[in-house]
C-alpha cells in the first residue's frame, strides 16, 4: 500500500538561499536511507538546482510500481492532496521551496524489477496547494478517501493462502477491508468462533506497522472511522465483521 508518511519528508532546516538549501538537503541525505516498513525506504534526498528529490527503493510485494505507472493522474492527485491544509513543518518545507523557485519530485524504484515512476509538482502547483482554503476535517476526509484510492489500485492482494484483500471500502462508520476467503483451505465459520482472538492479531498487526500506516490509522480517527475486516467465504458468502473501533485505533496511536 502506498501509505507514506509526510513526516519523513521533513528533512530541510529553513533559508530562502539556494545555497543554502543545497547544504541542507546535503545533509538531510546523510541520513539515507530512512526505513518506510512495509513501503520500502527513502534512499536519497538531492537538489538538483530545479527540485528537490527523493528517491524510494519500493518494496514491489506491497507496492505494484506498474500499476502506478498506469495510474500517474493518480499519483498526482494523491501527492497533491496530501499536502493540502499542510501542518507547521509541512508548510515550512513548502514555503522554502517554493522561495527558492523550485519543486518537488518523488522517484519511486521497484525494489526487485528495477522499474521506476516519477510524480512531480512544480511551484507554481504548490503554491496553490498552499493557497487552496480547506478545512481540517475536509482535509482529513480527502487524504483518507485518497489514500484509499491509491491502495484499491494494488488490489486484489494476498493477505495469506486462504485469504484475498479484494479492495477498501468506506461508509460513513468504517473503512471496510473485504476479505475474501478461500473455503477450500479455511473454515470461515472459526472466524467468528475464534473473534477474539482474530481482533486482536488484527490489533498487534496494525500496532508494529510502519508510519505510514500509522497516518493511515490517524485519518481513520481523525474521520471518526472504525477499520472493519470483512470476511467473506468464497462459496458460501458468508460473512463475518472483526471490528477495530475508534477508541481502539487512538489506543494503537497512543502506544505508538
Amino acid at each position: 500500500m502506498l501509505f507514506f508518511s509526510l513526516s519523513l519528508l521533513i528533512m530541510i532546516t529553513t533559508s530562502c538561499q539556494d545555497i543554502k538549501l543545497k547544504v541542507a538537503i546535503e545533509s538531510a541525505n546523510k541520513q539515507c536511507p530512512v526505513e518506510m516498513g512495509e513501503f520500502g525506504k527513502i534512499t536519497s534526498i538531492v537538489y538538483d538546482g530545479q527540485n528537490v528529490v527523493y528517491t524510494f527503493n519500493v518494496d514491489e510485494v506491497y507496492t505494484n510500481i506498474k500499476t502506478l505507472k498506469e495510474h500517474p493522474e493518480s499519483l498526482k492527485s494523491s501527492m497533491t492532496i496530501m499536502f493540502q491544509n499542510p501542518t507547521k513543518d509541512v508548510k515550512a518545507l513548502l514555503d522554502l521551496v517554493i522561495k527558492c523557485n523550485a519543486g518537488l519530485k518523488m522517484i519511486y524504484i521497484g525494489k526487485d524489477s528495477g522499474d521506476k515512476v516519477e510524480c512531480e509538482l512544480t511551484t507554481e502547483e504548490l503554491k496553490e496547494i498552499l493557497n487552496t482554503d480547506i478545512s481540517s476535517s475536509q482535509s482529513d476526509l480527502t487524504k483518507l478517501k485518497t489514500q484509499i484510492e491509491m491502495a484499491n489500485l494494488q488490489f486484489p492482494s494476498k493477505a495469506s493462502e486462504e485469504i484475498t484483500i479484494e479492495k477498501i471500502l468506506l461508509s460513513n462508520e468504517s473503512v471496510i477491508y473485504l476479505c475474501r476467503v478461500d473455503e477450500d483451505a479455511y473454515d470461515i465459520n472459526l472466524i467468528e468462533e475464534n473473534h477474539d482472538v482474530a481482533k486482536q492479531g488484527i490489533i498487534k498487526e496494525l500496532s508494529n506497522q510502519s508510519q505510514p500506516t500509522q497516518l493511515f490509522i490517524k485519518y481513520c480517527t481523525n474521520c471518526n472511522r472504525n477499520i472493519v475486516y470483512r470476511y467473506i467465504g468464497n462459496q458460501s458468502d458468508t460473512q463475518y465483521d472483526v471490528v477495530v473501533t475508534v477508541p481502539e485505533l487512538e489506543e494503537i496511536l497512543k502506544n505508538k
